[in-house]
């Protein structure tokens, strides 16, 4: 949906574009490197613009329109974020296919006994020594997926982002 001309918080007008992909709503290279600073400030400036709260004497349309803005500048400020989530959507953005939401990744055989072997250190009650190994392997990763990204090496970046989730999930057990 494309609105246009909508007028915000009384005098400026705005053109957000809904079907502009998150990178061009915040005037950012579409790249992995995303300074954080920076895309929270232009998020502040754009949701200043476009909150809900800006339109609360305004007409009910305009009050829904706002909430659809708001929704969607939060949305894209949450991918962009998230180093995962934006890995994710910049292969959504250059290769859909392999990005189908449930979409199963093989992966590498040494990856899995690497994770029956953590599964088997935290029966034994090695809890901190396997927190500490998948921490360590959780940075390696996003930098390989930093780099995968940056080389526009997608199917390398489908299987690298497999890696990441299980190991967020992982981590979020221990």
């Amino acid at each position: 949906m494309t609105i246009e001309n909508a007028r915000v918080a009384g005098s400026a007008h705005i053109r957000i574009d809904m079907q502009q992909n998150y990178f061009e709503l915040f005037q950012l290279p579409v790249s992995f490197d995303v300074n954080a600073d920076d895309l929270a400030n232009r998020h502040r400036a754009i949701i200043a613009r476009v909150h809900p709260d800006q339109f609360a004497n305004k007409s009910a349309m305009e009050q829904r329109v706002a909430l659809q803005w708001a929704t969607f500048v939060n949305e894209a400020f949450d991918t962009l974020k998230s180093p995962i989530a934006r890995a994710q959507y910049l292969l959504k953005l250059n290769a859909p296919e392999l990005a189908v939401e449930g979409a199963r990744v093989n992966l590498p055989h040494e990856f899995l006994m690497q994770q029956m072997q953590w599964r088997e250190a935290l029966e034994e009650g090695e809890v901190e020594t396997v927190r500490e190994e998948v921490s360590q392997l959780q940075e390696l990763t996003l930098t390989q997926l930093a780099d995968e990204c940056a080389g526009q090496n997608w199917d390398a970046v489908a299987e690298t982002l497999a890696k990441c989730q299980f190991i967020e999930n992982f981590m979020g057990q221990l």
